[in-house]
């Protein structure tokens, strides 16, 4: 049934559902009856479109892209319940059930109100997955709430996983949208938090700082925002195949034998098949997920003569920059420049050269983390990158010419400072200064 009576039935049995609940004690047949009505038309209109969305902007009833005259006075129930409850849009997807539909008008019309995440969890542990209530923005989160937020996600994620379970889709996304307008609106910023290194949880810290610089780089090669957030999506989770390896064999300090080695190999395959089984994920982001191992001249992991997707070294590259970044039991951490002077060794063999030139590109002569000496003795660290200057980025100068650690850090831009200049980068191990911690701060402001 579609048109504006199709709508106007559709609108008037979701008012009527709520309105129900007032007035009725719950398990009323009262309450059932608008619900499977309500249920019925939107299965029917969906019959033409994958999802259909009904919006609140400004108090005013959107169904799909059209304004519904008069709804103050016709779904004043409907109305009423979605802004107290802070809900910008409900969004039905082809499919879903009346159960789904009952717990949504549960949510909706009882008493709490969840925030963000909170209300994607209470869908979630209720067994909805495909109708969303979209919160409306509350003042967007700092970027340090965002990245935490992944962090959270993707250790949820794996914990799901671990248990068996197939884990939803949603969050992920969700996630995955915020730090893809994060990077777009201010992309040095949020590489600032990829120097954020938690030993304890290196593959949760890992997996988002993976996803925060793929996400950059689709952003600097000038792909779609539409596959920058699939590469983000595949970058949060191109190690989820992890949790089918032992955590012994994971986190073992010493080498691995050939036999552990062989298992820890199967991580990309094992993440492709739980991505297929995850609903509403694309097939190109198991595909991705299983080729970010597979070097550019093809050695690596899994055996594969098959074309690359265009997009799976953009994971290789920053998955790489990453580890390199970081601490192991069985590596010191190099600095930015160094690990980029490593990778560099390998374009055109692990690494493809026009993607790694843009990721070099991307990162600068000093990547945004990198610690400098100047030539006034000073020490600092990079923050961003000026376009057309990368000798001269923006740098938080932490230690006086004579070593001693300010008690106010000042920033100052190369570009514009004629008196200071780049000597030498630094490894910030010999000074006093946790870069993920400095930068943890920065971004909270």
């Amino acid at each position: 049934m579609n048109g504006p009576d199709g709508r106007e039935a559709i609108l008037k049995n979701i008012n009527a559902a709520l309105k129900s609940r007032k007035l009725y004690p719950p398990g009323h047949p009262a309450i059932a009856a608008p619900v499977n009505k309500a249920c019925a038309l939107l299965t029917d209109e969906l019959k033409g479109m994958n999802n259909l969305a009904v919006g609140l902007v400004n108090d005013t009833l959107i169904f799909e892209d059209d304004m519904v005259e008069d709804g103050e006075k016709l779904y004043s129930d409907l109305i009423q319940n979605m802004a107290e409850k802070n809900v910008e849009a409900m969004i039905f997807e082809k499919g879903f059930t009346s159960r789904e539909l009952t717990d949504v008008f549960e949510i909706l019309s009882g008493s709490q109100v969840y925030n963000g995440h909170e209300l994607q969890k209470e869908l979630h542990s209720r067994g909805v997955m495909r109708i969303t209530l979209k919160n409306a923005p509350a003042g967007k989160r700092n970027i340090l709430e965002i990245y935490n937020g992944a962090v959270e996600i993707v250790e949820n994620v794996m914990g799901e996983v671990r248990m068996g379970k197939i884990p939803k889709s949603g969050p992920v996304k969700e996630i995955v949208a915020e730090m893809t307008e994060s990077v777009f609106s201010d992309p040095h910023a949020i590489i600032g938090l990829t120097m954020i290194k938690n030993y304890d949880n290196y593959l949760y810290n890992h997996s988002v700082n993976v996803s925060i610089m793929s996400l950059s780089l689709g952003r600097a090669m000038g792909l779609s925002v539409e596959e920058v957030h699939a590469i983000g999506v595949a970058s949060l989770l191109h190690d989820i195949g992890k949790t089918g390896v032992s955590e012994q064999i994971i986190r073992k300090p010493g080498g691995l034998s050939s036999e552990e080695w062989e298992k820890v190999k199967q991580h990309p395959q094992l993440g492709s098949n739980i991505i297929k089984r995850m609903e509403g994920i694309d097939a190109t982001i198991g595909r991705l997920i299983y080729e970010h191992h597979i070097k550019y001249d093809h050695s690596g992991y899994p055996e594969t003569v098959e074309n690359l997707h265009p997009h799976s070294q953009i994971i290789t590259i920053c998955d790489a920059y990453d580890a390199l970044t970081t601490l192991r039991v069985y590596q010191k951490p190099h600095d930015p420049v160094e690990a980029i002077k490593i990778m560099s060794n390998f374009s055109g063999r692990h690494f493809n050269p026009d993607i790694l030139k843009s990721f070099m590109d991307m990162m600068g002569l000093y990547p945004t983390g990198t610690m400098v000496r100047l030539a006034t003795g000073e020490l600092g660290v990079v923050l961003r990158l000026n376009e057309g200057a990368p000798e001269k980025p923006v740098i938080k100068i932490l230690y006086n010419e004579d070593g001693v650690e300010l008690e106010k850090p000042f920033e100052v831009d190369l570009s514009t400072d004629s008196g200071r200049e780049i000597v030498t980068n630094v490894n910030p191990a010999t000074t006093a200064t946790d870069l993920g911690a400095f930068f943890e701060k920065e971004a909270a402001g």
